[in-house]
């Protein structure tokens, strides 16, 4: 991945007041984002194309990687989305 990116992340917290985003994160902090939430158990799922096959692109045509952190819903024990972090390259 190119060093000329712009990341950011956003974490869906279990209520309002426990959600928030970071925004201009470096490369090396973004990968040391991910490699701490894999260690704390939440699993990665890289997103680099639509489901039509297309690359992802943020709305100024740059390419974009979103890496979706999962985790286990206690109530249900279902998989649900508690973070996303986008990669947008410049």
């Amino acid at each position: 991945m190119p060093q000329d990116t712009l990341i950011s992340h956003r974490y869906f917290g279990w209520t309002p007041d426990t959600s928030y985003e970071t925004v201009g994160l470096s490369l090396e902090e973004g990968q040391r984002l991910i490699g701490a939430n894999t260690l704390a158990g939440f699993e990665p799922v890289v997103y680099t194309q639509t489901p039509a096959g297309e690359q992802l692109r943020t709305r100024d045509g740059q390419l974009l990687t979103v890496v979706a952190l999962h985790s286990s819903a206690f109530r249900r024990g279902e998989s649900v989305v508690r973070g996303v972090i986008e990669i947008e390259q410049v």
